[in-house]
């Protein structure tokens, strides 16, 4: 277990508890889409003609994502493509070859920029002079560029660049109705904001990010933004506090009251 690895599932729910910082959706399907609740983060599912097709993939060795997949009755070989949004262990973990793939048959996308952390041109980050790789490893896979659109049965699947978060972190817009957005928001009772600066690789970059895709979505007239980590959002809320990151250090700290106290619960099969 590398250091990241060990910061996000040891360190990581200890320093947040309490601090209603994750609150994303329980299993439940809205507007069509299936979210998928993996402690404290969302995948989701869009229904295919001949499968199915997840955005992101959950930790390693999901019981929560099998736990789900159980309750829609979906088997996990009906999972054919994965899009990821970024590679740290929350969102890709799922599909890491040292792991009990939870989409063994699925086609992996990612984005070309994102793709440098395998390589090691890109550091998650940087702790005194160390240089603190991501430890997800990926099999084959297809890399997408920004921008660029990939087409499975009813779905146009368009990767946006949004760097900041990582410095490859890609969003996705299907069929110009839905935002699949990754961490670059996270949201309370007051709307989005800037996701939290300790886990962004640029938070300056990220706010960036989030102005042109809130220029992107009232271009295209967006519906619904489906979030990873504050459930679903209209694109008006979603953006309204796009030049702010909350302050999770600040004693007394509560980002969002109705989130679980403890969200890293496992579920049984």
């Amino acid at each position: 277990m590398n250091l990241i690895e060990f910061f996000g599932l040891k360190i990581k729910p200890r320093i947040t508890k309490g601090k209603g910082m994750w609150n994303p959706l329980n299993n439940q399907i809205y507007d069509g889409v299936i979210c998928l609740r993996d402690k404290d983060v969302n995948c989701f599912l869009l229904k295919d003609t001949d499968g199915y097709i997840a955005i992101d993939s959950g930790y390693k060795n999901s019981r929560n994502i099998r736990a789900a997949l159980t309750q829609y009755g979906i088997s996990a070989n009906e999972i054919k493509s994965v899009f990821l949004t970024h590679l740290d262990i929350d969102h890709a973990g799922g599909i890491d070859i040292h792991s009990q793939s939870i989409y063994p048959n699925a086609k992996i996308y990612l984005g070309v920029q994102e793709s440098k952390y395998l390589t090691g041109e890109y550091y998650r980050k940087k702790i005194l002079f160390h240089k603190c790789k991501l430890p997800i490893k990926l099999g084959e896979f297809t890399a997408i560029n920004n921008n660029e659109s990939v087409f499975i049965g009813n779905y146009e699947i368009q990767a946006i660049y949004t760097v900041g978060h990582t410095l490859g972190h890609t969003a996705y817009i299907v069929n110009k109705k839905w935002l699949f957005s990754g961490d670059c928001i996270v949201a309370n009772e007051n709307g989005g904001y800037c996701f939290y600066d300790f886990w962004n690789s640029d938070t300056k970059l990220n706010m960036q990010s989030l102005e042109k895709l809130e220029k992107l979505c009232s271009d295209l007239k967006i519906e619904k933004v489906f979030t990873a980590h504050s459930g679903v959002l209209s694109p008006l809320t979603a953006f309204r506090h796009k030049n702010e990151s909350p302050n999770w250090r600040k004693k007394g700290f509560i980002f969002c009251k109705t989130a679980d106290i403890n969200p890293y619960k496992e579920k049984s099969l």
